[in-house]
Protein backbone atom coordinates (compact mmCIF):
# COMPACT_ATOMS: atom_id res chain seq x y z
CA UNK A 1 0.00 0.00 0.00
CA UNK A 2 3.03 2.32 0.56
CA UNK A 3 4.15 1.76 -2.68
CA UNK A 4 0.69 2.72 -4.62
CA UNK A 5 0.14 5.82 -2.06
CA UNK A 6 3.96 6.85 -2.92
CA UNK A 7 3.91 5.92 -7.14
CA UNK A 8 0.39 7.70 -7.06
CA UNK A 9 1.19 10.71 -4.82
CA UNK A 10 -2.03 9.99 -3.07
CA UNK A 11 -3.83 12.21 -0.94
CA UNK A 12 -6.99 10.68 -0.24
CA UNK A 13 -8.04 7.20 0.60
CA UNK A 14 -11.25 5.49 1.18
CA UNK A 15 -10.91 2.78 3.48
CA UNK A 16 -14.40 0.41 2.70
CA UNK A 17 -14.79 -2.70 4.39
CA UNK A 18 -18.04 -3.47 2.50
CA UNK A 19 -18.13 -6.57 4.47
CA UNK A 20 -19.10 -7.63 8.00
CA UNK A 21 -17.20 -10.29 8.79
CA UNK A 22 -19.05 -13.83 9.28
CA UNK A 23 -18.35 -17.83 9.39
CA UNK A 24 -15.22 -16.37 11.89
CA UNK A 25 -12.40 -19.00 11.92
CA UNK A 26 -8.74 -19.55 12.14
CA UNK A 27 -6.92 -22.32 11.47
CA UNK A 28 -3.70 -20.76 13.30
CA UNK A 29 -5.80 -20.73 16.41
CA UNK A 30 -7.27 -23.77 18.45
CA UNK A 31 -11.09 -24.20 19.29
CA UNK A 32 -10.96 -22.78 22.56
CA UNK A 33 -8.86 -19.42 21.35
CA UNK A 34 -11.41 -18.55 17.97
CA UNK A 35 -13.28 -16.35 19.82
CA UNK A 36 -9.68 -13.84 19.97
CA UNK A 37 -10.22 -14.05 16.02
CA UNK A 38 -12.35 -10.67 15.45
CA UNK A 39 -10.50 -9.13 18.44
CA UNK A 40 -6.91 -9.65 16.52
CA UNK A 41 -8.43 -8.38 13.16
CA UNK A 42 -9.60 -5.08 14.97
CA UNK A 43 -6.02 -5.06 16.18
CA UNK A 44 -4.45 -5.57 13.10
CA UNK A 45 -6.66 -3.18 11.31
CA UNK A 46 -5.41 -0.75 13.86
CA UNK A 47 -1.53 -1.73 13.01
CA UNK A 48 -2.02 -1.09 9.79
CA UNK A 49 -3.91 2.57 9.83
CA UNK A 50 -1.22 3.18 12.60
CA UNK A 51 1.84 2.71 9.75
CA UNK A 52 -0.02 4.34 7.36
CA UNK A 53 -0.71 7.57 9.06
CA UNK A 54 2.65 7.50 10.93
CA UNK A 55 4.55 7.27 7.32
CA UNK A 56 2.02 9.31 5.33
CA UNK A 57 0.57 12.07 7.75
CA UNK A 58 -0.73 14.93 5.04
CA UNK A 59 -2.69 11.27 3.82
CA UNK A 60 -6.79 11.57 4.75
CA UNK A 61 -7.82 8.25 4.88
CA UNK A 62 -11.89 8.38 4.78
CA UNK A 63 -13.22 5.32 6.93
CA UNK A 64 -16.61 3.80 6.04
CA UNK A 65 -19.54 3.64 8.41
CA UNK A 66 -21.75 1.40 6.06
CA UNK A 67 -18.80 -0.90 5.29
CA UNK A 68 -19.06 -2.95 8.57
CA UNK A 69 -20.44 -0.79 10.66
CA UNK A 70 -17.13 0.76 11.96
CA UNK A 71 -18.10 4.06 12.65
CA UNK A 72 -16.64 4.44 16.18
CA UNK A 73 -14.23 6.50 18.38
CA UNK A 74 -11.59 3.45 17.68
CA UNK A 75 -11.90 4.31 14.19
CA UNK A 76 -12.59 7.64 14.45
CA UNK A 77 -8.73 7.94 15.67
CA UNK A 78 -7.16 7.11 12.15
CA UNK A 79 -10.05 7.99 9.77
CA UNK A 80 -10.85 11.60 10.75
CA UNK A 81 -14.24 11.51 8.57
CA UNK A 82 -16.39 8.42 7.65
CA UNK A 83 -18.62 8.18 4.97
CA UNK A 84 -22.24 7.50 7.11
CA UNK A 85 -23.89 5.34 4.87
CA UNK A 86 -24.02 4.17 1.08
CA UNK A 87 -27.72 5.38 1.21
CA UNK A 88 -27.41 8.87 -0.54
CA UNK A 89 -30.87 9.76 -1.09
CA UNK A 90 -31.11 13.25 0.53
CA UNK A 91 -34.46 12.85 2.13
CA UNK A 92 -33.17 9.36 3.58
CA UNK A 93 -30.13 10.88 4.54
CA UNK A 94 -32.12 13.40 6.71
CA UNK A 95 -32.64 10.76 9.29
CA UNK A 96 -29.20 8.92 9.16
CA UNK A 97 -27.13 12.24 9.29
CA UNK A 98 -29.70 13.06 12.21
CA UNK A 99 -28.87 9.76 14.01
CA UNK A 100 -25.25 9.88 13.88
CA UNK A 101 -25.21 13.87 15.29
CA UNK A 102 -26.39 12.86 17.96
CA UNK A 103 -22.94 11.34 19.24
CA UNK A 104 -20.78 12.73 16.71
CA UNK A 105 -19.54 16.39 14.95
CA UNK A 106 -21.13 16.65 11.26
CA UNK A 107 -17.20 17.09 9.94
CA UNK A 108 -16.79 13.77 10.77
CA UNK A 109 -19.80 12.32 8.88
CA UNK A 110 -18.95 11.86 5.17
CA UNK A 111 -22.04 13.14 2.88
CA UNK A 112 -22.38 13.90 -0.76
CA UNK A 113 -24.86 14.96 -3.34
CA UNK A 114 -25.50 12.49 -5.40
CA UNK A 115 -27.45 11.82 -9.16
CA UNK A 116 -31.14 11.77 -9.68
CA UNK A 117 -33.17 10.01 -9.67
CA UNK A 118 -31.45 8.10 -6.88
CA UNK A 119 -30.29 4.88 -7.78
CA UNK A 120 -31.37 3.36 -4.49
CA UNK A 121 -34.52 4.85 -3.46
CA UNK A 122 -35.98 5.96 -7.12
CA UNK A 123 -36.38 9.35 -5.48
CA UNK A 124 -35.43 12.98 -7.30
CA UNK A 125 -34.90 16.05 -4.57
CA UNK A 126 -34.01 19.31 -6.21
CA UNK A 127 -30.17 19.67 -6.51
CA UNK A 128 -31.01 22.84 -3.98
CA UNK A 129 -32.13 19.69 -1.15
CA UNK A 130 -29.20 17.25 -1.77
CA UNK A 131 -26.65 20.20 -1.17
CA UNK A 132 -28.26 21.35 1.71
CA UNK A 133 -28.60 18.14 3.19
CA UNK A 134 -24.77 17.31 2.34
CA UNK A 135 -23.75 20.18 3.54
CA UNK A 136 -24.60 19.09 7.52
CA UNK A 137 -21.57 17.22 6.31
CA UNK A 138 -18.37 16.68 4.74
CA UNK A 139 -19.85 17.79 1.55
CA UNK A 140 -19.08 16.85 -2.14
CA UNK A 141 -20.38 15.76 -5.10
CA UNK A 142 -20.43 11.84 -6.91
CA UNK A 143 -22.11 12.59 -10.12
CA UNK A 144 -21.51 12.31 -13.99
CA UNK A 145 -20.66 16.58 -14.75
CA UNK A 146 -21.14 15.81 -18.11
CA UNK A 147 -24.73 14.87 -17.96
CA UNK A 148 -25.81 17.86 -16.06
CA UNK A 149 -27.42 21.10 -17.56
CA UNK A 150 -25.64 24.54 -17.58
CA UNK A 151 -28.18 25.74 -15.16
CA UNK A 152 -27.12 22.34 -12.73
CA UNK A 153 -23.53 23.61 -13.18
CA UNK A 154 -23.77 27.16 -12.57
CA UNK A 155 -26.15 26.39 -9.12
CA UNK A 156 -23.46 23.65 -8.17
CA UNK A 157 -20.37 26.62 -8.38
CA UNK A 158 -22.95 28.43 -6.09
CA UNK A 159 -23.22 25.76 -3.42
CA UNK A 160 -19.76 25.03 -3.44
CA UNK A 161 -18.72 28.69 -3.02
CA UNK A 162 -22.16 29.29 -0.86
CA UNK A 163 -19.79 25.98 1.29
CA UNK A 164 -16.76 27.79 1.25
CA UNK A 165 -18.32 31.04 2.37
CA UNK A 166 -19.95 29.12 5.35
CA UNK A 167 -17.09 26.47 5.92
CA UNK A 168 -16.02 27.71 9.69
CA UNK A 169 -19.41 27.84 10.98
CA UNK A 170 -20.36 24.69 9.19
CA UNK A 171 -17.31 22.41 10.34
CA UNK A 172 -16.80 23.90 13.71
CA UNK A 173 -19.98 26.00 14.95
CA UNK A 174 -22.47 24.75 17.19
CA UNK A 175 -24.96 22.12 15.89
CA UNK A 176 -28.83 22.46 16.57
CA UNK A 177 -31.49 20.52 15.73
CA UNK A 178 -34.28 22.84 15.56
CA UNK A 179 -36.56 20.02 14.16
CA UNK A 180 -36.67 15.99 13.87
CA UNK A 181 -36.55 14.90 10.52
CA UNK A 182 -39.84 12.66 11.36
CA UNK A 183 -41.59 15.55 11.35
CA UNK A 184 -40.94 16.94 7.48
CA UNK A 185 -43.89 15.02 5.60
CA UNK A 186 -42.24 12.28 2.85
CA UNK A 187 -43.52 11.90 -0.54
CA UNK A 188 -42.98 8.71 -1.83
CA UNK A 189 -43.66 8.29 -5.46
CA UNK A 190 -46.79 9.49 -6.95
CA UNK A 191 -48.55 9.18 -3.39
CA UNK A 192 -49.78 12.10 -1.16
CA UNK A 193 -46.80 13.39 0.96
CA UNK A 194 -47.44 12.41 4.76
CA UNK A 195 -45.81 12.14 7.93
CA UNK A 196 -42.38 9.46 8.27
CA UNK A 197 -42.69 7.86 11.52
CA UNK A 198 -39.58 6.76 13.53
CA UNK A 199 -38.67 6.17 16.41
CA UNK A 200 -35.11 7.10 17.91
Amino acid sequence: MSDRIREGKLAYIKWDINRSMSDRYSGALPADRQGELTHRFILETYRVLEALRSAFPELLIEGCGSGGARFDAGMLYYTPQIWTSDDTDAIERLFIQYGTSMIYPVKKMGSHVSAVPNHQTGRSASLKTRATVAMSGTFGYELDPTKLSEAELSEIRKEIGQFKELYELLENGDYYRLIPPTTIPVRFGNKRPRTRQRRW
